[in-house]
């Protein structure tokens, strides 16, 4: 061989070796290739001693890499290398077999142990139909010498052993092998009475074609257990010495650790950590109770009771006694690392009838304090590790198995309340993708509910506050399980409607009949029916949109949401008052108007085809009864649902009865039905034929209801708005956000407020404005003499009226004065110098006599006096109208910029329910809703320019920044856009604050994105060039023009923006 080919050969060889397991196999492809290549048998006896010395290696990867590469060129080269002939290469006569002193390199006796761990799992050889179990009775020979004479690795060579007996198919290990196993066990005694000789035993017997004969021999001197079986009742006692006088850990590595299954990093030349391991029998005797005992025991002192399997239960009482710790020897980490690690195999392995005697006390309290005191111990690292084996054995046996989840779930929550958190949220994980499982979600269910109103187990033996803790981890479940399985589909939600009446019973009742299905013992505690009620209303968020079928008594089918439901849940609960009260009690006037709505609404969706606008006020309506239930919200906000509510239905009926009347058949329209407006909701909705209905554009209505609601001070009727906004953000349409901008565009005084709150004012006719001012003036007359009287009242109140009169009398002299000669001149009483001129008189006409007044002059002249009276009042009260007035615009104000915020909100929550990316990283928004964003920015612009108020103007900027701007979204090229741009830009130029100019430059920055983006960037460099032709032409603008306002910046994030697009 060359050196340049001796050097590319070591290279490969160092590739097996690599850390990324795609570069191993790619090496060992790339060798095996050439050596068929060659087809030289010295070439391959080469290449098998060179992956000897690799498979013994202390580094994990290589030992991976050369083991399977190892096993791949034995199966290729079957033919020509024999079993026998591969066990002269081993030559185990002449390695040494010495321990390992920490300096050592390579471990001969592992490298033996090693290769014949990977002949006997490798599948294509032991799937090799020449390969016989002479064969294999070479290689178990091997590990008995090995065993034999280095001590050290006894246990490791047993532990191969039972995993090859344990593994191998029938043929391979037939009776004669397995009684040739047992034979050899007993020409070494201290193998015989040991864990090694019990772990072969159990092993053997573990097998299917398991040779029932030797169990039947009796005085056999090769077979000295009675029945062949270690675990028989008549053995326990010799069992029992012997796991008591077992040393506590095994000092060789494990089997795990060593093929890589183990996940740590480990190097067997690290000596220390070959300790605080369990021995391979723990291995063994979970095997034997994989299955259920299903038959009944025989009576004690037969010959049946004899042979019997001795319980779990007394197996794992030793364990118990012997490795778990215990308030005396709490400190003994040596026993509670190995029986953690015992426990995770009986985890995995064990059937799950018998689980619950697993988890003993000395158990629990282990894994539960394991948080609480050696997280922050570095002396403690190992033991913490050996929780956390027991926390991924658990996790790996439910999703295994994922029906085992309940009966784990309520072990670990009644047990160890304080269990690793990541694998309980494993575990609802689970849950969550298996929930199409009937059989697994209900009993998951009600195995939590069960356990919230009755806890069992360790936490009983604890404080109130553990059940407390309990049941609050249970509430936090319930919620997390309604959320992760929202989206799957169900035969029926029977479990779902289980888990809202547990969360409405919690929150809103008590039970006072023992017997109840709902009753806790212990009694709830506040904290729980507080988390109750924040879980139930956050539950509403995510199954609003979700639907459950109800049969109606004539066997239709008739669609609810689910507040409506749980609407339902609570007049269930309320009403059976035998076993429950309400604890806090509710305005029942309240809810029956409620009510009747609702059923009304129910009655209006029994049709074919559904009013959204009914599904709207159902789902708005009930939230806020379910609200006042809970106490999140008042009286007064249900009062305001129920008006709208029943404004909307009735609106609903009008278009249903319009429906009828335009309706083209002939036998409907003879068929004649009369209703009373002035009946009940529902009794109308009784005469209503089940049609087609109008449904007209919902989204006004909806925006029309979320204005009403959002502007109000109430944080539960905003939260419910801005849900709505999510839930129903396909019904939004540009007449929908047209509302939302008016709002937007209103003046920040008490006219915009007028505009905004005030809807008589667009209703009044103008003819009868002089008649509303008249009646304006009357009213204010009257109010400031109210007023006045009120605060003469509250100044002294035992002046006299009388008195009162004659203060006001002489304050005001002037005034009256004045008053009297005015009040002259208009009627013409007095000087007739002074008189004023009236439209219509003639010079030569005596205008002081009325008699000879003409219409037109009594108009003017009460016209006159209605002015002079309100000039009067207005002079009088001057300081406190000016005070009232500014009161009047500061409120005014406050009342638009909330108004205005609040509007910001729902479109920050519309933008957020309709934009951004699939899984797949697709846009997740069409081309029409994507146009109803870009409606969006002349408002928003405009809205930062007329603002007076700092924080509505910075709260734009970013709302454009962060939510509007990074919407996912593709556009036809149209001109409009690009028009759009060009405005855009020069706003920039305008002096309006900085804040605006960055926020147009977010927006032309945007638009050219989504141009460039749905032009398919180079596809169509058009479109790049005229986008840079807009800005060109701006640029050059701003560079002659001294007087605008923006900075070089806009430039300068268009030129990195296209350097960016150069390089993808």
């Amino acid at each position: 061989m060359s050196s340049k080919e001796d050097k590319y050969s070591v290279e490969l060889y160092k590739r097996l070796g690599d850390s990324d397991a795609a570069i191993r196999e790619l090496a060992a492809d790339e060798i095996l290739t050439g050596l068929i290549k060659e087809n030289n048998l010295l070439k391959w006896n080469q290449a098998v001693e060179r992956l000897l010395s690799g498979v013994g290696s202390p580094q994990r990867t290589i030992r991976l890499g050369y083991s399977n590469l190892l096993g791949n060129v034995l199966y290729t080269i079957r033919d020509e290398v024999s079993t026998k002939q591969f066990c002269k290469m081993l030559a185990v006569d002449k390695i040494p077999m010495k321990e390992p002193n920490g300096t050592d390199r390579q471990v001969p006796a592992l490298q033996v142990l090693l290769a014949v761990h990977t002949y006997l799992s490798h599948k294509k050889l032991v799937s090799n139909p020449k390969l016989a179990s002479t064969d294999i009775n070479s290689m178990f020979d091997i590990l008995f010498k090995v065993a034999e004479r280095a001590p050290f690795v006894r246990e490791l060579s047993f532990a191969i052993l039972c995993n090859a007996l344990i593994t191998l198919p029938d043929r391979l290990v037939d009776s004669g092998l397995q009684f040739y196993i047992i034979r050899r066990l007993a020409d070494e005694k201290k193998t015989y009475f040991a864990l090694e000789g019990v772990a072969v035993y159990l092993s053997i017997r573990s097998r299917t074609n398991f040779d029932t004969s030797l169990g039947q021999k009796k005085k056999n001197k090769y077979i000295y257990w009675n029945y062949a079986n270690p675990l028989a009742r008549s053995n326990f006692d010799m069992l029992s010495r012997i796991i008591n006088e077992a040393p506590l850990n095994v000092r060789s590595p494990s089997l795990e650790q060593l093929t890589g299954t183990d996940e740590s990093d480990f190097s067997y030349l690290q000596v220390h950590s070959w300790r605080k391991r369990r021995h391979c029998v723990w291995d063994a005797i979970p095997n034997m109770y994989a299955t259920p005992n299903a038959h009944n025991p025989p009576a004690a002192g037969t010959e049946e009771y004899k042979r019997e399997t001795v319980p779990l239960q007394m197996i794992w009482a030793k364990v118990d006694s012997k490795y778990f710790v215990t308030e005396l020897d709490y400190d003994d980490n040596d026993k509670s690392i190995t029986g953690c690690n015992i426990l995770a195999v009986f985890i995995r392995t064990v059937d799950i009838d018998y689980f619950s005697q697993l988890f003993t006390r000395n158990v629990s309290r282990e894994l539960t304090v394991r948080d609480e005191m050696y997280a922050y111990s570095s002396n403690d690292r190992l033991r913490s590790f050996a929780v956390k084996r027991v926390a991924a054995a658990v996790k790996a046996r439910c999703e295994e198995h994922p029906l085992d989840v309940p009966v784990t779930w309520k072990l670990l929550l009644s047990h160890v309340p304080t269990f690793d958190k990541n694998t309980l949220s494993a575990l609802l994980s689970i849950v969550a993708e298996y929930s199409v499982d009937e059989a697994l979600i209900d009993g998951t269910y009600n195995m939590l509910e069960d356990l919230y109103l009755r806890p069992t187990g360790q936490v009983l033996e604890h404080s109130a506050r553990s059940i407390g803790d309990l049941r609050r981890e249970i509430i936090g479940i319930v919620f997390q399980l309604l959320k992760s399985t929202r989206q799957c589909t169900f035969t029926s939600s029977t479990w779902r409607k289980s888990a809202i009446k547990l969360l409405v019973w919690t929150a809103c009742f008590k039970t006072i009949d023992p017997t109840s299905e709902l009753y806790a013992a212990p009694e709830l505690a506040q904290p729980q029916v507080v988390l109750a009620k924040q879980r139930l209303e956050s539950s509403m968020t995510f199954m609003i949109g979700e639907n459950t079928q109800k049969p109606l008594a004539d066997g239709g089918d008739h669609q609810l949401s689910w507040p409506y439901l749980t609407v339902q849940v609570l007049q269930e609960l309320e009403v059976d008052k035998d076993r429950y009260t309400l604890v806090n009690p509710v305005d029942q006037t309240l809810i029956k108007k409620a009510r009747k709505i609702l059923n009304g609404l129910q009655s209006l969706k029994s049709g074919e085809s559904t009013n959204p606008k009914a599904n709207l006020i159902e789902i708005f309506v009930s939230l806020i009864v379910l609200f006042v239930y809970t106490g999140s919200a008042v009286n007064e906000e249900l009062e305001d649902v129920i008006k709208f509510g029943s404004t909307i239905t009735n609106d609903i009926l009008k278009e249903r009865r319009q429906n009828l009347k335009n309706h083209d058949n002939p036998a409907r329209k003879n068929k004649k039905r009369k209703v009373n407006s002035s009946e009940s909701i529902s009794s109308n909705l009784d005469c209503v034929e089940e049609e087609d209905l109008i449904e007209g554009n919902v989204g006004p209505v909806l925006v029309e209801m979320i204005l009403a609601f959002s502007t109000k001070k109430s944080t539960v009727l905003k939260e419910t708005c801005e849900n709505l906004m999510k839930w129903f953000a396909n019904l939004i349409d540009e007449e929908a956000l047209q509302l939302f901008y008016n709002v937007l565009q209103a003046k920040e005084n008490l006219s915009g407020q007028n505009e905004l709150f005030d809807v008589e004012d667009d209703e009044v006719d103008m003819e009868h404005e002089d008649d509303e001012d008249e009646e304006d003036v009357e009213s204010s007359d009257d109010e400031n003499a109210s007023n006045s009287a009120d605060n003469d009242d509250d100044d002294s109140d035992s002046m006299s009226i009388d008195d009162a009169e004659d203060v006001g009398t002489v304050q005001s002299d002037a005034q009256n004065k004045n008053f009297e000669e005015a009040l002259s001149q208009v009627l013409g009483v007095g000087d007739n110098s002074k008189k004023r001129k009236m439209p219509g008189d003639n010079a030569d006409s005596d205008s002081g006599s009325e008699d000879d007044m003409t219409d037109e002059q009594m108009l003017a002249l009460d016209h006159h006096i209605a002015v002079l009276f309100k000039d009067r009042v207005s002079g009088s009260n001057n300081k406190q109208t000016i005070a009232s007035r500014k009161k009047l615009e500061k409120q005014a104000k406050e009342n638009v910029v909330f108004a205005k915020t609040r509007t910001l909100d729902m479109l920050n929550a519309f933008v957020r329910s309709i934009a951004g990316k699939t899984a797949t990283g697709t846009p997740n928004v069409s081309e029409n809703v994507g146009r109803l964003i870009i409606s969006m920015f002349i408002p928003l612009l405009k809205l930062i320019k007329t603002t007076t108020n700092d924080g509505i103007r910075s709260r734009t900027y970013l709302f454009i920044r962060t939510e509007v701007s990074r919407a996912q979204f593709q556009v036809s090229l149209t001109d409009d856009i690009y028009e759009l741009l060009t405005a855009v830009l020069n706003e920039t130029a305008h002096t309006n604050g900085s804040t605006y100019t960055n926020a147009c430059a977010a927006v032309a920055m945007f638009l050219c994105k989504l141009l460039y983006k749905s032009g398919a960037g180079k596809e169509h460099p058009e479109v790049l060039s005229k986008l840079m032709t807009i800005y060109t032409d701006f640029m050059k603008k701003w560079a002659i023009d001294k007087k605008l306002a923006n900075s070089s910046n806009l430039f300068i994030e268009f030129i990195r923006w296209v350097e960016e697009e150069r390089k993808k």
